[in-house]
């Protein structure tokens, strides 16, 4: 192993004890909601399409609900980015806007 390599490992240990946070790897809450928004806007889109394209009076009904069920999930998930957004710093209020 190199001195890079156990350095690293030994800081890591001490941040532990220190009670510090190890930084995160993984993608942020935020990262994780902007995926999601981006997937909620793609089935809206797509709900609409659909209602767009239902001539069987059957499938009507199925094609509102879904297409409200999409409008709910991509409004609570808008507010939710702004709830974070309020209570992010500068630079994380900026990259949710992104």
């Amino acid at each position: 192993m190199s001195k890079e390599g156990a350095g690293g490992n030994w800081k890591k240990v001490v941040d532990l004890i220190r009670g510090r946070r190890p930084v995160e790897e993984g993608p942020t809450e935020m990262e994780k909601l902007q995926v999601e928004i981006e997937q909620a806007r793609e089935e809206w889109a797509i709900a609409q399409q659909h209602i767009d394209h239902v001539s069987d009076p059957e499938l009507i009904d199925h094609a509102i609900y879904y297409l409200e069920a999409a409008e709910r999930k991509y409004g609570y998930l808008l507010r939710e980015a702004k709830r974070l957004q309020a209570k992010a710093t500068p630079h994380q209020a900026q990259a949710l806007l992104e």
